[in-house]
């Protein structure tokens, strides 16, 4: 960690700069709003998973593609990202799906996440949509958020 930090401040004073847009962290803080909610997690029964394992049961909740475009400034580095959920379901009908996502939406939404080492500028829903898989049970909920941040230092 100190080799890290001195390696940095070399390259810094010889005019370089780090770049760090916050991918991971951006994705930290969303994966822990939504699997400490118990809301989500206890009354909707969805677990929330980066990679789902074979045999999960339903419902459940991935945080899925990502879009990262360079929002850095001059000093501070930063991103502007789309991130996209997705709710998994098998009960019949749509209900399920739109509650958890009603529920994603308010814990996402305009929601100051704290994101490690950066300043969230905005969180705003963009869009979702629910369909049906190939399967004919499966209901698939895709969301989409747009979030901006900016390093602390």
């Amino acid at each position: 960690k100190e080799q890290t930090k001195n390696k940095k401040k070399i390259q810094q004073s010889r005019g370089f700069r780090i770049m760090a847009i916050g991918q991971f962290a951006l994705q930290t803080a969303i994966y822990s709003r939504l699997n400490t909610d118990s809301t989500l997690t206890n009354t909707h029964g969805a677990g929330v998973y980066d990679e789902v394992q074979e045999g999960n049961s339903y419902p459940f909740v991935t945080i899925g593609e990502e879009t990262a475009m360079d929002y850095s400034t001059k000093d501070v580095d930063g991103g502007e990202f789309t991130v996209t959920i997705h709710v998994w379901s098998q009960y019949k009908g749509s209900k399920e799906t739109k509650t958890i996502m009603d529920r994603i939406h308010d814990l996402l939404h305009d929601y100051s996440l704290s994101v490690t080492g950066y300043n969230l500028i905005n969180s705003r829903f963009e869009f979702s949509d629910i369909m049906r898989d190939p399967d004919g049970i499966t209901r698939h909920g895709v969301m989409r958020f747009r979030a901006t941040i900016l390093g602390t230092s």
